[in-house]
């Protein structure tokens, strides 16, 4: 009709797409107070976490040398690391007794402690011995963070959050790559780097904020046996995301680890370009922990744990079968993102798959399993590397990737699902 004018109702933001891009990745407004008091603290915890963790594989080029290891003896001792981790079911166990709190700032408490420890041995039993230690309190901090986000926060903002968490990892991380700097000053520089994580100890006053889940009734003690994880009616669902973590874990263990060793004793790179190239490409891939999250969140935990795996895979095989320094970058830059939204889209399809009573054992054992696939990977490493060299050994540890998103696939989807709570 002429004369009438129609009212046209524009979404919200329309005339500010930046702003919309911004609230699409990053959904802070959608949490109450209390669940951004959570992510605060629990980031706090993840960026002393990365830090302390970055140290064993970002330090390879100069440990390695000062402890007198060859590339596959260093090899093992990762493997070996990795291994211990077993200890982290452990405190899983107690959580699921007893609450998250309590075993989440014991496992923090060790990290910093046996991290610190470690730049003052001098020998590679030592060494080995005290970062088994803090492999195992990080294997438990991950864990337990994770699941105390999960179990707190809605189920459409569950990756994000996950992913939140575990940016604040890769950017303590990110911290530890620095350290290559002050490492590479002197022979003996390379303690520096873990003797400062003990400052970690002055922020914990800070972390004993973080609250208990609010899903655990600490009344009432958890007495579910283990058999119904392992052997009984969530045995198949656990054995399927387990071997596929395991099998996921292969080549990216090989990759990480070797990754200033590629940069610096293949390369020739100086330590640091190789710090600025490594850092500058993590940076632009640590996206993948929003996106990936989000995707996750909207798309589904299974479709984008597959893509991430396959990113990963491509990423690491391209890093070490390149020499042109802007393919490197690149390679990095896809490797990054790919196990970066991993972390996200699988944590929270794990957590989902569970109940409350066996959430965090199960969390815990699962990811041990991941260990024990990146602790063979590395420990095969030590015998492939020397015959057949780096770039041959991350191509091979492609097919436990291929693997891994088979058995993704054969896995419900849980995006969107209320978390179970103990069975009466």
């Amino acid at each position: 009709m002429h004369g009438v004018s129609r009212i046209v109702i524009a979404p919200p933001y329309a005339d500010r797409p930046l702003r919309s891009i911004f609230q699409a990745l990053f959904p802070v407004h959608r949490l109450a107070p209390e669940h951004r008091r959570l992510l605060w603290l629990t980031a706090s915890v993840a960026v002393v976490q990365g830090f302390a963790q970055a140290h064993l594989s970002a330090l390879v080029p100069f440990t390695r040398l000062a402890l007198g290891l060859t590339e596959a003896d260093m090899s093992l001792v990762l493997s070996i690391t990795r291994f211990a981790s077993l200890g982290a079911i452990a405190l899983s166990w107690w959580s699921d007794r007893s609450g998250r709190r309590r075993p989440y700032l014991v496992a923090v408490a060790i990290l910093v402690a046996s991290t610190g420890a470690t730049g003052l041995v001098s020998t590679a039993e030592a060494f080995t011995t005290l970062q088994s230690i803090a492999r195992l309190a990080t294997a438990a901090v991950g864990t337990l963070g994770v699941v105390l986000i999960a179990e707190s926060l809605p189920a459409d903002c569950r990756a994000f959050g996950i992913g939140t968490y575990a940016a604040a990892a890769s950017l303590g991380a990110g911290g530890g790559q620095l350290m290559l700097l002050v490492a590479g000053r002197g022979p003996e520089a390379w303690r520096i780097p873990f003797l400062v994580t003990t400052l970690g100890f002055l922020a914990l006053p800070w972390f004993r904020r973080v609250g208990e889940s609010p899903l655990v009734e600490p009344d009432k003690a958890n007495r579910v046996p283990l058999r119904p994880l392992l052997t009984g009616r969530e045995a198949p669902v656990f054995w399927i995301s387990g071997v596929a973590g395991l099998a996921a874990a292969a080549l990216p263990a090989v990759s990480l680890a070797f990754t200033n060793e590629r940069l610096i004793n293949g390369l020739g790179l100086s330590t640091g370009v190789a710090a600025t190239l490594a850092l500058s490409a993590g940076t632009i891939g640590g996206l993948g922990f929003w996106i990936g999250g989000r995707l996750a969140d909207t798309w589904g935990r299974r479709p984008m744990t597959v893509v991430s795996i396959a990113a990963a895979a491509f990423g690491a095989m391209w890093l070490f079968s390149t020499e042109n320094l802007l393919s490197v970058w690149f390679a990095i830059v896809i490797g990054a993102f790919g196990s970066f939204a991993y972390l996200p889209a699988a944590a929270a399809h794990r957590t989902e798959l569970f109940p409350t009573e066996n959430r965090t054992t199960a969390g815990a054992m699962g990811g041990y399993l991941a260990t024990i696939g990146s602790a063979l990977a590395l420990g095969a490493g030590r015998l492939t590397i020397a015959e057949f060299g780096l770039a041959n050994t991350v191509r091979v540890m492609a097919i436990p990737s291929a693997v891994a998103i088979g058995l993704t696939l054969l896995l419900p989807e849980t995006r969107g699902q209320l978390l179970r709570g103990a069975r009466t």
